[in-house]
């Protein structure tokens, strides 16, 4: 059994979930940084436009009364749209500062999103 897992391992034969393995690794990052995490969820069964998942929430090191929170979604393939990102920025625009997306490109800033590359979680 381990030496066929290990066969399909090296030769790209199990299905891997990128998102969630990218997700972890930016957790170990900003847990590294010395950042407090959370996650935001909500679900509505009866109006699907309510739901939003953020991957993470970090505060700033210094507590003001608003625009202390940074809503951080983290994206690992082609699909690089964040409906939750907008609807949340959206709702709790006063207590949030700049959204960040985490992604395996280069730096962009569009829409008040600041798209920013993957290695450079640990400062934020």
């Amino acid at each position: 059994m381990a030496e066929d897992i290990h066969k399909r391992l090296l030769f790209d034969g199990i299905a891997l979930n990128k998102g969630m393995l990218t997700e972890n690794l930016v957790a170990q990052m900003l847990t590294a940084a010395g950042r407090k995490l959370y996650f935001f969820s909500r679900s509505d069964s009866k109006d699907r436009a309510n739901r939003m998942e953020i991957d993470f929430l970090i505060a700033k090191s210094k507590l003001a009364r608003k625009n202390n929170i940074h809503a951080i979604e983290v994206k690992s393939g082609k699909n690089t749209t964040h409906r939750s990102l907008d609807k949340f920025s959206a709702k709790y625009l006063d207590w949030l500062d700049t959204p960040y997306l985490l992604w395996d490109r280069d730096l962009l800033i569009k829409g008040g999103i600041l798209h920013l590359p993957l290695y450079m979680a640990p400062l934020l």
